[in-house]
């Protein structure tokens, strides 16, 4: 995957979303492939791992309540938002805070092109 691409993917994404606060990239082993926040205090690796196991079994409940293919898992907590989109070979998370609660819509919007971008 072409580390130039997803930065450009990703600066692009998060200047035109003031409610991104942050985008991790990372395959399905949990490998950073390319992450960027506001806060300096996140460790890519660590996250990364948890969003794949958290995708990965989102994945197999709903394949297990026969619901199709994960398309998004969506946390919200007290201080905000993770959203996680996945791929095969790509999985994606987008971190938000507390003021995206109105626009998660559009930060879902902005997630899923920017996954569809990183694909291409």
């Amino acid at each position: 995957m072409d580390k130039a691409k997803l930065e450009r993917i990703v600066s692009e994404t998060m200047a035109a979303n003031a409610d991104i606060q942050g985008m991790i990239v990372c395959d399905a082993k949990g490998k950073v492939l390319f992450g960027h926040a506001i806060t300096g205090d996140i460790k890519f690796p660590d996250v990364a791992k948890l969003v794949v196991q958290i995708a990965s079994n989102s994945s197999k409940l709903a394949n297990g309540l026969d619901k199709g293919g994960l398309k998004e898992v969506s946390i919200a907590s007290e201080k905000g938002f993770v959203l996680i989109l996945g791929d095969v070979k790509v999985v994606l998370a987008g971190l938000a805070g507390e003021s995206a609660r109105e626009s998660m819509g559009l930060v879902r919007m902005a997630l899923r092109r920017a996954l569809l971008a990183i694909l291409e």
